[in-house]
């Protein structure tokens, strides 16, 4: 089983070298990381590394039609590792941050759960076609904590419950979202209103499968499966609502080909540094707090199972958020137009 590992950088290589020292002895048959600089990165040291590295300098990803797009200096370059990622053609792509620390035993358990059934999922009461569920509810926080992006008017709204189910395997799973330990990786309201750090230890509920019922998802400690290659991995333009939009545009997928999603182990822990909560992130998270619903909404009206007719779709979307994103979302037509069959 090939793995593949993406990220962008402007600390060079430090971040990574913890994925490598355990990647090297991990039970995949190779594992590759594709790591992508910007203008203002560091030098990125390959001769470090165990595994197969390759690190896109500026001019190296200039050859995708998304990257003028996007632009220089900004921390959404990753779409260019994703996109060299799946001309690699591997059988998964993990997306990981080099803020964060793997557990000693992280890839093991990730060839695991790449592996083996689920047999657990997540139910909503009948009829209900909005269902969200808040996999950090059972964290052990102080207070109640949502993963970042979860749409406001739909907190509380509906009620779900995991339950034991007949084994889902693998192959029926596009998408699966690691849980992130420390310090968590929820939305700036949150922070603003208990400002004390919130570290994690545990999440008591994990380890199931949703069908049907939506989340927001990070690319913090994800895979995906080659399903979900024609879409891209960020809208670049929707500040730290940019992997959010993108997990809306992942489940719709998924969901319409009758596919799961899994949320639980492997952990990993985030270090998250000092942040301006205020003038920073909640910046950026304040259009999606008005609008992710609504994103959503069209989203969800869209029925394409096959990825370039989805995009195509979101080409034509009529939602200021998306229409924002209509020269990237066709750059990116073209460049996985040349890589995917």
């Amino acid at each position: 089983m090939k793995l593949a590992i993406i990220g962008t950088t402007i600390n060079g290589e430090k971040g990574y070298l913890p994925f490598d020292e355990l990647a090297a002895k991990s039970p995949f048959d190779e594992v590759v990381f594709v790591i992508a600089g910007d203008t203002h990165s560091k030098p990125f040291d390959v001769s470090k590394f165990q595994c197969r590295v390759e690190y896109q300098e500026p001019k190296d990803q200039e050859r995708f039609a998304i990257s003028s797009v996007i632009g220089w200096k900004t921390p959404r370059r990753r779409p260019a590792a994703w996109l060299r990622a799946i001309e690699l053609k591997p059988d998964y792509i993990l997306s990981v941050d080099d803020d964060n620390m793997p557990s000693l035993d992280y890839f093991i358990v990730w060839h695991r759960v790449l592996t083996e059934s689920v047999a657990a999922k997540v139910t909503a009461p009948a009829g209900d076609v909005s269902s969200w569920h808040n996999y950090l509810r059972t964290a052990d926080a102080p207070i109640e904590i949502f993963p970042r992006g979860f749409p406001y008017p739909f907190r509380g709204k509906t009620e779900t419950q995991i339950e034991h189910a007949s084994p889902i395997a693998p192959s029926a799973i596009g998408l699966w979202q690691g849980i992130s330990l420390g310090d968590p990786d929820m939305d700036a309201m949150t922070r603003l209103v208990w400002p004390k750090r919130t570290p994690l230890a545990s999440v008591r509920e994990k380890n199931y499968a949703l069908k049907n019922v939506w989340s927001p998802y990070n690319m913090q400690n994800t895979a995906f499966s080659p399903i979900l290659f024609g879409l891209p991995i960020l809208w670049p333009f929707a500040g730290r609502f940019d992997d959010i939009y993108a997990s809306f545009t992942w489940q719709r997928l998924l969901f319409t080909q009758g596919f799961s999603v899994f949320v639980g182990d492997p952990i990993n822990r985030q270090d998250r540094g000092l942040r301006d909560t205020l003038r920073g992130d909640f910046r950026e998270e304040l259009d999606g707090y008005q609008q992710s619903h609504d994103v959503w909404a069209e989203i969800h009206a869209i029925e394409e199972s096959n990825s370039i007719r989805f995009l195509e779709r979101l080409i034509g979307g009529q939602h200021p958020a998306i229409q924002k994103h209509r020269a990237f979302f066709e750059a990116y037509r073209k460049d996985i137009s040349n890589i995917l069959p």
